[in-house]
């Protein structure tokens, strides 16, 4: 039996299931000659800076089949706290820029027409090395830079997750600046932003099982309260996804 599909939802799927042929009919942002969305946000000025690793000596890899078998989702964490190296590895598997050029960046995930319409946030609740905090992850530099370091941080953090941090050592959270990719692929860009999201979660899953942690994809927190803890304004940059992290009991 057919259940009832309002016109809201008959709207949400059109989003994933976009026509290519009438993209080819209409003139997208680029072919119009305006100006491209930036590729990266930039530094802030006089703000503190975490110098994350690139090489990970005390970290034993696992192989793919081990972290596929063994990945589950995972909501209740050891007191264990994570490691600045184990950071560093998560994100530099995660969200790190190989190579980039006028247009086109190279990522360890694939991303629509290589647009990168991510950007990656990283609240620290308990990790050696590096203090409790908000930062945002400079993508080609591996390096985090601290937004916000008050003293109801974890509260406002758990808040906006529905009071689903639980202990954990971090969360990662995603953020979508949609132009970079309608910039090139209009109103297909949507499907391809939602994708984006998730290949970089399944990559930071199976990273979390390398350190013998685990991770929990998230999708359902409050939206005007996510973006406004990451401090982007929920029109041109808005939160997509976030996963708590930590170490198993």
């Amino acid at each position: 039996m057919k259940h009832s599909v309002s016109e809201t939802i008959r709207n949400n799927r059109s989003a994933i299931k976009p026509s290519w042929p009438e993209l080819r009919s209409i003139k997208t942002p680029r072919d119009l000659g305006e100006q491209r969305p930036e590729q990266f946000k930039p530094q802030l000025p006089n703000t503190d800076i975490v110098q994350l690793l690139h090489e990970f000596p005390d970290i034993t890899q696992k192989t793919l089949m081990e972290c596929i078998q063994n990945r589950r989702s995972l909501r209740s964490y050891s007191e264990t706290s994570l490691t600045l190296e184990e950071v560093s590895y998560l994100l530099y598997e995660t969200a790190r820029v190989d190579n980039f050029k006028p247009g086109v960046t190279f990522r360890t995930i694939p991303t629509g027409g290589a647009t990168n319409a991510m950007e990656t946030y990283v609240y620290i609740h308990h990790v050696e090395g590096i203090k409790q905090g908000l930062y945002h992850y400079l993508q080609v530099d591996h390096k985090l830079q601290l937004l916000d370091q008050e003293k109801d941080i974890a509260t406002r953090v758990n808040d906006a997750l529905f009071h689903q941090l639980r202990g954990a050592s971090i969360v990662v959270f995603m953020t979508a600046i949609p132009a970079r990719s309608e910039y090139k692929y209009s109103f297909c860009a949507h499907k391809m932003i939602a994708m984006e999201a998730g290949h970089a979660g399944q990559n930071c899953s199976l990273a979390a099982e390398v350190i013998d942690a685990g991770a929990c994809c998230i999708a359902a927190y409050h939206q005007d309260l996510m973006d406004e803890l990451l401090q982007v304004d929920g029109q041109e940059e808005f939160a997509t996804y976030a996963l708590t992290i930590g170490k198993k009991k």
